[in-house]
């Protein structure tokens, strides 16, 4: 059995920890995969930078998504698992990797599609949001943000094959769901719950830090709504792998309606699928979650004194 020389530390020594692993990690990968854009591409750094950015061409879109998922393993996965190595004896069970129940992951992969009226409806409320003039700098940033986000996912969505199908549901479905459920859910609630000693707060803190993590300000509420679901689907099942599929299967969905959108197999959009201007229906969808998620909570329990 292997020593956990960082297990002793208090959570907020761990949570410093964690930091500077993402930092360090996260840099290493990027500079090596800037470093093998340049080798690849045959361009420089700074044209690399646009690029990535904006990619015009095949080829320049491939090596975003390349770029991508190697920065999801920096950023993500390679962090978790070094910092696992340090605090704990046992990876599987720190992050809880156990076994759920077929009944919890049946009934939270319904909820993917339930809580779809209400999330969009957050969506279309947070897509309104106006800053005062004094902050109109700020607010002009976090649209060119947001279009530049909109756009780089459309670029490395856009494909009528099914190997670029398969090629988007592991770049941008399941590497995604592993990554961010393993340091979201697996470690950040966790220490949330060892700092403030309550449940609440520590699935609402890692839910902002979820949702803020991908700087998509006019996507803040639906993802911070969305971090509550699987935080809380953590806690009351006390298995990673529930988040990690509802994670995976929100993803999915996304992948899957904006090909058969693009394609021309589906009328509604990505962005629209699942939406309604119906108060019924809205209202309905956050009631109809929530009884699933106390139908989740009744046959499992886990996490709740």
């Amino acid at each position: 059995m292997r020593i956990a020389y960082f297990e002793s530390i208090p959570p907020i020594g761990k949570l410093l920890f964690l930091l500077i692993l993402i930092m360090l990690i996260g840099l290493a990968t990027a500079l090596s995969g800037l470093l093998i854009g340049e080798w690849v591409l045959g361009i420089d750094m700074i044209r690399l930078a646009e690029v990535l950015a904006d990619p015009q061409t095949r080829t320049d879109i491939n090596f975003g998504k390349f770029y991508q998922l190697i920065n999801q393993f920096g950023v993500f996965i390679f962090p978790v698992l070094v910092y696992n190595f340090f605090v704990s004896t046992s990876t599987r069970e720190y992050l809880q990797l156990k076994s759920p129940r077929l009944i919890s992951i049946l009934v939270s992969c319904v909820m993917v599609f339930s809580i779809l009226p209400f999330l969009n409806y957050l969506s279309n409320l947070n897509a309104q949001m106006v800053l005062p003039e004094f902050l109109s700098g700020i607010e002009d940033w976090m649209k060119s943000k947001e279009a530049q986000a909109s756009l780089l996912t459309e670029n490395f969505l856009k494909t009528s094959t099914l190997s670029g199908l398969f090629l988007n549901i592991v770049i941008v479905a399941l590497i995604p769901a592993f990554g961010e459920e393993m340091l979201f859910r697996g470690v950040i609630q966790k220490l949330m719950l060892q700092m403030t000693k309550n449940i609440h707060w520590a699935v609402i803190i890692s839910a902002l830090v979820f949702s803020a993590f991908h700087i998509q300000f006019y996507g803040f509420l639906p993802r911070f709504l969305l971090g509550l679901l699987l935080g809380y689907l953590f806690i009351f099942t006390g298995s990673l792998w529930v988040p990690i599929i509802v994670h995976f299967v929100n993803n999915l969905a996304s992948v899957i309606v904006y090909f058969l959108h693009y394609n021309g197999y589906l009328t509604v959009s990505m962005e629209n699928f699942g939406s309604t201007p119906n108060p019924v229906y809205i209202i309905g969808s956050l009631l109809i979650t929530v009884w699933l998620l106390t139908i989740v909570y009744h046959k499992e329990g886990k996490g709740i004194a």
